[in-house]
């Protein structure tokens, strides 16, 4: 009967992706951490570091995509975090505001960039989406 039972939650959960999650035989589900790539390690510091060359070379060779999201926020914010205008427009030229970039939790781009003072970063999402 257990069995069954089991078989059955797990046949109910074909909605999820069954690498992120892992399932016991308690019957808890708990999601595994998400592994960074390199890229996206190398990105943010990128980011972080107004490497633009970096950030141009991964996006123009399709390395990594202009809304990759990186610990559950896409690459943009990590910009605006950290007030950079000129990264903001770089990754925007790319397509990363084609649809308004939001978080896991569900805040935009300019939510972050209120709630971290950055104001270079709010003056430049003003300017592209305008």
């Amino acid at each position: 009967m257990k069995k069954l039972l089991i078989y059955t939650f797990i046949l109910s959960l074909t909605a999820l992706n069954a690498s992120e999650l892992t399932v016991s035989d308690s019957l808890s589900i708990n999601p595994i951490e998400e592994k960074i790539t390199e890229i996206e390690k190398m990105a943010l510091i990128a980011i972080e570091n107004e490497d633009y060359d970096y950030i141009e070379n991964v996006l123009s060779s399709g390395a990594i995509s202009p809304r990759a999201v990186v610990n559950g926020k896409p690459l943009i914010i990590h910009a605006a975090i950290h007030d950079k205008a000129e990264m903001i427009l770089l990754l925007a030229s790319y397509g990363a505001m084609i649809n308004n970039p939001i978080c896991d939790e569900g805040k935009d781009i300019m939510e972050y960039a209120k709630e971290n003072n950055a104001i270079h970063a709010q003056a430049q999402i003003i300017i592209i989406r305008a």
